[in-house]
């Protein structure tokens, strides 16, 4: 018998929160175009030509997209965790990406797991980058494996998504990841979010 152990793999959750979204998309953009116009400079972080909000939390206005974000966070790891953890936000932003605003390759120290609900997007408003953070990727036997088992086992050097309205991501903050340039005229919306995770 011959198995083929991926071990050590790198956990990252992908939620479609529709049609929930759907419902509050429209007030959702106009919240964050109103935030963008009451701090029009914004703050710079890993964008690059786009606008990036200070942190949200504690905002009044915020709480209940708050309170639906972390709806989808808890049903996303229920089935996976012990349930004497507790996973808690402690900070959110919003990214507006508008033509050839992008986000520059980092990762967030002080964080346990990221992630990124995509608010308004389209095909063409830039790919979101994973680098894998394994050095096995850089081993030649990687380059190896036929494209069947790379997609498979995710073996690869980076994996991509593409932002989908609706969509949300969670993965260990020490990943590094990128957005590409927007190459749509309309804005690449997003809500970025970092948690920590605590064991009772």
């Amino acid at each position: 018998m011959i198995e083929f152990l991926p071990l050590f793999p790198c956990p990252v959750i992908k939620i479609d929160t529709k049609p929930e979204f759907n419902n509050i998309r429209n007030d959702l953009i106009s919240f964050c175009y109103s935030e963008r116009e009451n701090t029009p400079t914004g703050i710079t972080r890993s964008n690059k030509g786009g606008w990036h909000s200070d942190i949200l939390l504690e905002e009044e206005k915020f709480h209940k997209y708050k309170e639906f974000i972390e709806k989808y966070i808890t049903k996303s790891f229920e089935p996976y965790v012990n349930s004497d953890v507790k996973i808690v936000p402690f900070s959110y932003w919003i990214n507006i990406s508008g033509e050839n605003a992008r986000n520059n390759e980092h990762n967030h120290p002080g964080s346990d797991i990221s992630g990124c609900i995509w608010i308004k997007s389209s095909e063409s408003s830039g790919s979101f980058r994973f680098t894998n953070p394994n050095d096995f990727t850089h081993n030649p036997l990687l380059k190896t494996f036929n494209h069947q088992t790379k997609s498979k086992f995710y073996f690869s050097e980076r994996y991509f998504f593409r932002p989908i309205e609706g969509e949300m991501i969670l993965f260990p903050s020490v990943m590094n990841h990128c957005v590409f340039e927007n190459s749509d005229d309309n804005d690449r919306i997003s809500i970025a979010f970092n948690l920590k995770i605590y064991e009772n």
